[in-house]
This record gives structure tokens, C-alpha cells and sequence, in this order.
């Protein structure tokens, strides 16, 4: 074989399965990361990656009140989700490039000042109003693993043994063992389907009748729909005056 073939061979990127502290995937991804650039090895990483979605998990006064993807594939404009806290409204914003911040909360918070959150772990807290929203791994495939697209040479061994959080690849006969690249992209896909963005099933103008909740029986008009909340507001006339109901898709059937 000649000498640049050979190098070329030895310098093939391939998955490696990485063993790491259980609850803590993104963060040894991180660390991992930074270790990597510290050492100037990145180009033998082409990619690490946590085999997780990750969830936007919107609280008020302690409780969830909801848990959104951070990212929806094809969404280009911002999402805007309002939460009732003690003394009024926090509005959270959910960017496209997966960005979090606090465009709106009650006089006197300071949480509209804090620089968006975008990565696991990564919490913002409207403390007077007692809202916040934070950054979590859901619909996690393998817990314990991230996966690790490079050239599995000492170098990057000895990057992997010091990194906080991180254990080791996956080792067979005392050799770290690669994954075929169609296994990793099924994983992989397994996972996107976990934000795949769910058809609408109504739109405004539609006649609609209410099915579960304290207006069961009552009909009306979609007024709006809010297809990141999986609700709709409808119009219904109680006594004689017509009222804007918010309720989820489960809550109405159309006519």
C-alpha cells in the first residue's frame, strides 16, 4: 500500500460509541469539546454528538406547565410562550437557532437582563414571578453514551481518559471499537422523530364542538391556533356573550 493511502486509511473518521456518567451526556460532551480544542486536536473530531432531544421545560409557581423541543425542523420564526406566575405574565421565547430568553415578566424582574440559554442544563428564573424555563435531555436513546465521529488515535485516547464525566469508548479485545455509519444515523433518526412537527388539525373559522372540560357540549368558532402549545382558542357564547375558551386539540372535535 502506498505511504498516502495509508495515511489517508489511518486518517478515515469513523463513530465510536463513548461511555459516560449517566445524566450528565451533555455536559461530558462539553467537556470533551473543550479539552479537544485545548489540545488542538480538533481535526481529527469531525462531529460529537448526544443521542437525546432536547426540551424546553417551562415552570410556574413550581409546577410544569409545559416541555417544548428546542428546535422544530423547517420553524423559522420565533416561538412566544406565555406562562401565569404569582403576580402576573412571563412571556419565554423560543428562537430557531434554539435560543431561550425572557422577552416580558412582571415590574420588578430581572430575568429579562439574563442572556439567552441554549444548551442542557442551562436554567433562566424569574424569581419574583416564580417562572422559569430550562434546558433538558428527553427521549433519551441510550443513556449513558454520546457518539464521537473522528480518528481514534492515542492522541485523542488520552483526551477522552481526562475528560470530566467521560469513561471510555465502547472497547473490544482491548481496541475501541467503531460503529457503522448507518447505525449511528438510525439512532440518530430515532431520535429527530421525537420533534417531528405534528400535523395542525385545525384552523381558524372552523366550527368545532368541545368535548371534555367544564364547557363539554358548547360550540364555537376557532378563533386561533397554537400549534407549539397543541391548543386553540374558540369563541362560545355563554350567557348571550360570546368568550374566548383556550383549550387543547384533545379537548375538541370539528363538526
Amino acid at each position: 500500500m502506498a505511504t498516502g493511502e495509508k495515511q489517508e486509511q489511518e486518517q478515515k473518521k469513523e463513530w465510536y460509541a463513548l461511555q459516560v456518567e449517566g445524566g450528565k451526556e451533555f455536559i461530558a460532551k462539553e467537556n470533551l469539546l473543550q479539552l479537544i480544542k485545548q489540545e488542538g486536536l480538533e481535526d481529527l473530531v469531525e462531529e460529537i454528538v448526544v443521542p437525546a432531544e432536547e426540551k424546553v421545560v417551562i415552570k410556574a409557581l413550581g409546577k410544569e406547565k409545559y416541555r417544548l423541543p428546542l428546535r422544530v425542523p423547517g420553524r423559522d420564526t420565533d416561538r412566544e410562550i406565555d406562562v401565569l406566575g404569582k403576580y402576573g405574565l412571563t412571556t419565554f421565547v423560543i428562537t430557531p437557532e434554539g435560543e431561550v430568553y425572557v422577552k416580558e415578566s412582571v415590574e420588578g424582574d430581572t430575568c429579562q437582563e439574563v442572556p439567552p440559554i441554549s444548551k442542557a442544563g442551562q436554567k433562566i428564573q424569574c424569581k419574583k414571578n416564580k417562572t422559569e424555563a430550562k434546558i433538558v435531555l428527553d427521549n433519551r436513546v441510550f443513556p449513558g453514551y454520546i457518539f464521537l465521529k473522528g480518528v481514534m488515535n492515542d492522541k485523542l485516547l488520552r483526551v477522552i481518559e481526562r475528560a470530566p464525566h467521560v469513561y471510555k469508548p465502547v472497547i473490544v479485545g482491548g481496541k475501541a471499537v467503531s460503529i457503522p455509519e448507518e447505525q449511528v444515523m438510525a439512532i440518530l433518526e430515532k431520535v429527530r422523530k421525537g420533534v417531528k412537527v405534528k400535523k395542525v388539525p385545525f384552523q381558524k373559522g372552523e366550527q368545532v364542538r368541545i368535548i371534555e372540560g367544564p364547557f363539554m357540549g358548547f360550540t364555537g368558532t376557532v378563533e386561533e391556533v397554537i400549534p407549539e402549545r397543541e391548543k386553540v382558542v374558540v369563541m362560545v357564547s355563554i350567557f348571550g356573550r360570546p368568550t374566548p375558551v383556550e383549550l387543547d386539540y384533545t379537548q375538541v372535535e370539528k363538526l
